[in-house]
């Protein structure tokens, strides 16, 4: 029988564990600072659960440089070993929820910076993100150089010459979706 997954808007109930699931699988904040975010844009952040265990996070929040934009800030599923959720379509399913959402509040984009992966560049890829530009950047995540890019593959050319050029500990790319 096949598990089934739900994706849905975060509860309030569910905060201390999305919380966690954020810290450990993306990006570590306050709870402080992850409540004041829900407070402010509650709406663009989603879970993914099998029966009550919280399975996966995705969320975002409006752009401060482009008003027409939002950004998606954090995107992860469990790598708990024995599950075996990774790359089942989870992760797809909870990117469709939040473009949904985001283009129900009258937004027509969709940018983010990518992991420096590549199962996570072709997840994009795969979901209609075309690469607009590479980042090269430090060891204290300083930026050494923006280079705008055509597409995905001349981009992962470039993504090589760019880390060698800067003895960058990471070039990652910037990614957008119009809706």
């Amino acid at each position: 029988m096949e598990t089934e997954v739900v994706i849905r808007r975060i509860h309030p109930e569910d905060y201390e564990r999305a919380h966690a699931f954020q810290c450990e699988y993306l990006d570590p904040e306050s709870f402080e600072n992850f409540n004041e975010r829900l407070a402010n844009h509650h709406d663009l952040y989603f879970a993914a659960y099998v029966a009550d265990e919280l399975i996966g996070v995705c969320y975002g929040n409006p752009s401060r440089r482009n008003e027409t934009l939002i950004n998606l800030q954090g995107i992860a599923v469990t790598h708990e070993e024995g599950k075996q959720l990774l790359r089942t379509g989870i992760g797809s399913r909870l990117i469709a929820q939040f473009e949904d959402a985001v283009r129900s509040k009258g937004y027509r984009s969709i940018g983010l910076g990518s992991a420096e992966d590549l199962k996570v560049e072709r997840f994009y890829v795969k979901n209609g993100y075309l690469p607009i530009e590479l980042v090269a950047k430090g060891p204290q995540h300083q930026e050494y150089e923006r280079v705008p890019v055509a597409d995905y593959e001349a981009g992962k050319e470039l993504q090589q010459e760019l880390r060698r050029r800067h003895d960058a500990s990471e070039v990652i790319f910037i990614f957008e979706k119009t809706l």
